[in-house]
Order: structure tokens, then sequence, then C-alpha cells
């Protein structure tokens, strides 16, 4: 049996080089070489850049950043082609553009009948000047060798209108992980893609095999049982087992007792999430949460790991920050300014944020209105109950919510009785025994 061992664009330590040295404009090229229907060679360049390293401007609750394309191909040092154009990225949430799990990723396919052409590409964010340069000189692959470049794919999906059709195989789309990084935080299983080519064998088979250190992590075999001038080798690899580091994914594939062979580089990380909280103690975070969020919200939360309750806990605010267009550290400073207001003006016998003002605070800020003073509005039934002090909040919202509270122990610790339009919150079936009975509910009205 002999054995060809065919080589791969670019390793990606020699990408990650080329990247970093032009401290410009932060993102990865990469480019994988396939044959078409008549045996030439087609060229995918895919590109992808961090939301986070593009600067993004605001334009009707939509945030929108520029990137500037211009592709020339050249022999010689003669330009033959140069083609410009711009990619629109708008993004809806506003955490999305700050963080690192987000990127905008396109494909330039083209198809080239001889080698030695020399392909320029400059990326430009308009909205900041940065730039990055990439070059890269075709070789082709010959009909002979029958196996495409290997590609790293972070997901393989029903084909829906959400993806560009750029990234469609069949029914199916292909994304691929163009910087050669894997997080095991973000994902379970990546996949390695392949295409076999004029396959004579009946029993063809390719084999791939995931090293680390000279040592074999996985093995995975995929078999061809007849003649095929085409056929797609997708192999999914689970990572959640493999640990941190360098690996180097090598599939070889035979055909009629001949080996032909690709390899990719890439790293698995394991990323230390960002972690956001207001308390130090989670289940003092949780009850906050639960101010906010439904009340069933993680009814397994006293099973949780602490480090668990951690990451629910980040998962809420990041959650919370994209529903309301704002960064996490925005959303953050909101609820740490109210939890400080309540405790300057609500604690008595325990904390201010854990009373009911202190509550209806957090939830809501500062109520629309406040209906009296505290010192004048007072039940006049003193017959049955001593007089009481009491406060009406009431908000102006979508929601209307309307809040009565009753210094029931006359110690400053206001006690919710009464709710409206805020279906987190009860009222008391007594509340009225409160408030005696020249108490005007139409001043409730809101």
């Amino acid at each position: 049996m002999k054995t060809k061992l065919i080589l791969t664009g670019l390793l990606l330590a020699c990408s990650l080089l080329n990247l970093f040295s032009q401290e410009r404009l932060g993102m990865f090229v990469e480019t994988k070489r396939y044959l078409d229907a008549n045996n030439n060679t087609k060229f995918v360049i895919d590109y992808q850049v961090p939301y986070k390293n593009l600067i993004f401007l605001t334009r009707e609750n939509t945030f929108f950043a520029e990137l500037k394309v211009t592709l020339s191909i050249s022999i010689d040092d003669s330009v033959l082609v140069t083609k410009e154009f711009t990619n629109n990225i708008g993004v809806t949430r506003k955490h999305d553009v700050t963080t690192s799990n987000k990127s905008y990723l396109d494909r330039i396919a083209l198809t080239l009948a001889k080698a030695g052409y020399v392909l320029d590409i400059r990326f430009e964010d308009i909205n900041s000047d940065k730039s990055y340069a990439w070059s890269y000189t075709t070789e082709l692959i010959s009909p002979d060798e029958k196996i495409s470049d290997l590609e790293l794919l972070s997901a393989v999906t029903p084909d829906t209108l959400f993806y560009s059709q750029k990234f469609q195989r069949g029914n199916r789309i292909h994304l691929p992980e163009t910087s050669g990084f894997i997080s095991r935080e973000v994902y379970d299983s990546v996949y390695f893609y392949s295409e076999a080519y004029n396959v004579t064998g009946f029993d063809s088979k390719a084999v791939l095999t995931i090293m680390q250190d000279d040592n074999s992590v996985l093995i995975n075999t995929y078999r061809i049982q007849k003649p095929s001038p085409y056929q797609q080798l997708l192999f999914p690899v689970s990572i959640g087992s493999m640990n941190p580091g360098q690996y180097i994914a090598i599939v070889e594939f035979t055909d009629d007792n001949t080996t032909y062979s690709r390899s990719y580089d890439f790293v698995i990380t394991e990323q230390q999430d960002q972690q956001y909280f207001i308390f130090s103690d989670p289940d003092d975070e949780f009850q906050l949460i639960r101010y906010i969020a439904s009340p069933k919200a993680a009814g397994n939360w006293k099973s949780m790991s602490k480090e668990a309750k951690r990451r629910y806990i980040s998962n809420f605010w990041i959650g919370v920050a994209g529903m309301r267009n704002q960064s996490v550290e925005e959303v953050l400073k909101i609820y740490r300014d109210r939890v400080d207001y309540s405790n300057a003006k609500f604690s008595h016998f325990a904390r201010g944020w854990k009373s009911d003002m202190g509550r209806i605070h957090i939830r809501n800020g500062v109520p629309g209105d406040i209906d009296g003073a505290v010192e004048s509005l007072t039940s006049s039934d003193e017959t049955r109950f001593v007089r009481k002090d009491y406060q009406i909040w009431k908000y102006y919202g979508q929601n209307k919510a309307v809040y009565l509270f009753v210094d029931i122990q006359m110690n400053g610790n206001y006690k919710l009785v009464y709710s409206k339009n805020d279906e987190q919150e009860s009222t008391l079936p007594d509340w009225k025994k409160y408030l005696g009975s020249d108490f005007d509910e139409s001043i409730l009205n809101n």
C-alpha cells in the first residue's frame, strides 16, 4: 500500500501569528479547497470577526457595523481583478456587541483554473478605520488526490432562512469555526468535514483520528460501500471529555489500496466564564432574582452546587441585559443602586432590600407618584384600631401597578397589604381593616 500525504492550507499557529502581528482589526480568515463537478478547484474563504472587535453605531434601536471587503486577484505582480463590497452587520441586542461569544461570519467562494494566483483581501471596519490584510497563493487539488481539505464545523443544523445559503450543503447548514478555537463551555461537540472524489473501490473508508501529543484521543471510521464520483464525509466529535490543549485532526481516505490524508490543527479551550452578581451569597442573589423574574425560576435551586448557582445567576443577568438592549454592567448598576437605596431608606429589623417596599422598589424603581405625605395619610377610625400610617405607590408604565403599604406595627416597617396590576404580588383578604371605614378607595385608582 502506498501513501500520499497532502498538506492542507495554513496551520493554526501561522494563522494566529499573522492575525496578531497586524495589531489592527482582530479577525480570523481561513481557506479550504474543494473540487467542483468538472474537477476544477473551488476555493472557499471564510472570515469571522467577533462583534466586540467592531464599532457599532446605534440607529432606531438597532446596532450597525460596516465591514468593507476588497478582494484582488493577481499573478506575476499583475492585478487581474479587484472587487469591493461592504458587509452591513445589524444587531438588535446591545449585549451581543460586547460579548466574546458572538461574531460575524461570511464566505467568499471562487473557482480558478490554474495555480499561482495571489488572493489579497483587505478588511476594514468603516466606523473605526481598523483593518486587516490577508494574502494567499493558490494551489490546486488534483483529481487524482481524491480528497478535499479538512474543515472544522461548530454546528450542523437543518436548513433555515436564518443562515446564509453560502453555508448550505444539501438540506443542512454547515457553520465553520474559522478561528480553530473550540470552547468546552460553549460546545458539547463539533464536526470535521471533507469530501471524497472519484471513488472507485467497493469498500473504501475514511478514518478520522484526533491526536494530542502523539497520542490518539479518538478514532472514527466512515465507510463507502460502492464507487461514487462524490461523497461527503462528516465526522461528529464529542469534546466534553477532551482536555484543553492543542490537537490535530487527521483524515485518511483509502481507495483501491491508496491512502490520501488531510490534517487540521485546532485548540480546545476551557473558557472561564465571567461571573455577574450583586451579592456574594448566591442564595441572597436568588431571592433578588425572584423579585424580578418568575417565582418558579430554578425549582431545583437547593440541589445546585455553588458553581452551578453562579452560572445560573450570570446567565440570568445576561438574559435581562439582552431583553433590555443594555450591557450586563449597566443592568447590574441599576439593580445595585436600587438595592443600596432600599437599604438606606427601608431598613428596620432586616436589610431594606428584603422588605416589602424594598422588593417593589427593586423590581420597578422609583414610583411615578406617592400619594400624600406619610404624616397626613392616617386612618381616622380610632374606635377599632390605632391610627396606622400608609403609603400608596403608583407606577405609570405599561401595567400601571398600584401598591398600598401600611405601617402595621407602627415601627416604620411598612407591609404590603394591597396590590393591583402585578401578578407577582397578592392582596391581603382583610386589607381594609387597617385603613378604617372612612378610607377613600378611589385614591387607589391609577
